[in-house]
């Protein structure tokens, strides 16, 4: 296992992707760190619901031993939205895409496994919690996992292997050192969800929770008077951060939408119905489109009365 875990570290290295294992003996302690943080009142339950703070075994791998985590390079991303002889700049955090770096990650892996006799299978996990915990990451002050060399700007993915594990990286979780001496994230958190005193912060007072909700008006158009490009999520606390400062000049560029386009999504059409090449546009943000209609149109009412 040695040679092959060296294997997968070396062909990682390309695409910039770190990988940790850990034994899935695990799973059951990281399930009750989570219980014991929700039964002490410091994770919002209804959050833990939304967040799927859970872990369980792998019902298509029962036979497995290892998890492999890997965390995959993801900047923000840069979108336009054309709309009334405007352009309508909007950013969106890292956590937001579905790409196919999981399938590259995954044709890694499995491009070593695969021939030694093992089986793997992509796992459904608290994936932040397994990345600090194996090692792979540590806390920030703001309650997010940073990755050497990626900053807070990457993704994560995780799978199971029935191959044993000779490299079980399991640790206590851990702040990083740069945060001993910083207050930036806790001064910059437009909603004050970010405080001293407690690691943890106010999951549901962070404007990254607060837009995702349906029904009705995001409440962070009322709370962040300030806000004007994240058209998802919020990068207050992360464009502060100076571990981040190497990496937030590295924006993806993403799509730009047409008047016509940008029309077609605040009508509130269904994914079914947009035109082929609108949907393929927003691939990669598939999953949030439903929340898409309404966050754009706070967008674009916030940056006009900006000015």
């Amino acid at each position: 296992m040695d040679k092959l875990n060296s294997q997968i570290q070396d062909a990682m290295k390309p695409y910039g992707y770190k990988v940790r294992t850990v034994s899935i003996v695990h799973l059951t302690e990281a399930q009750d760190e989570v219980g014991r943080l929700i039964r002490r009142g410091l994770v919002d339950k209804g959050l833990s619901a939304n967040w799927h703070f859970y872990l369980k075994t792998s019902e298509d791998l029962p036979q497995a031993e290892t998890i492999f985590v890997v965390a995959m390079p993801q900047p923000f991303t840069h979108l336009t939205f054309a709309w009334q002889g405007m352009t309508y700049p909007a950013d969106i955090p890292p956590t937001y895409f579905t790409r196919a770096d999981d399938s590259r990650a995954e044709s890694v892996i499995q491009g070593v496994l695969g021939p030694a006799g093992y089986r793997m299978v992509k796992a459904r996990l608290a994936l932040k919690t397994l990345a600090v915990r194996s090692s792979l990451a540590a806390y920030g002050k703001n309650n997010l996992a940073y990755v050497p060399d990626m900053g807070s700007l990457f993704q994560l993915v995780a799978f199971y292997a029935d191959c044993s594990c000779e490299e079980d990286g399991w640790r206590e979780p851990e702040v990083m050192k740069a945060c001993a001496d910083c207050a930036l994230c806790h001064q910059a958190c437009p909603s004050g969800s970010i405080t001293a005193g407690r690691f943890l912060i106010h999951a549901e007072r962070c404007l990254g929770f607060l837009n995702e909700q349906e029904p009705g008006v995001p409440h962070w158009v009322k709370c962040q008077p300030d806000w004007r490009h994240a058209l998802i999520g919020c990068l207050s606390c992360q464009s502060v951060c100076p571990v981040n400062r190497p990496y937030l000049q590295n924006i993806a560029a993403g799509p730009s939408f047409s008047e016509d386009e940008t029309a077609v999504i605040l009508n509130d059409t269904r994914w079914e119905r947009l035109e082929e090449e609108t949907r393929n546009k927003l691939a990669d943000i598939r999953g949030i489109y439903p929340l898409l209609p309404r966050n754009l149109a706070a967008l674009i009412e916030k940056q006009r009365l900006s000015g």
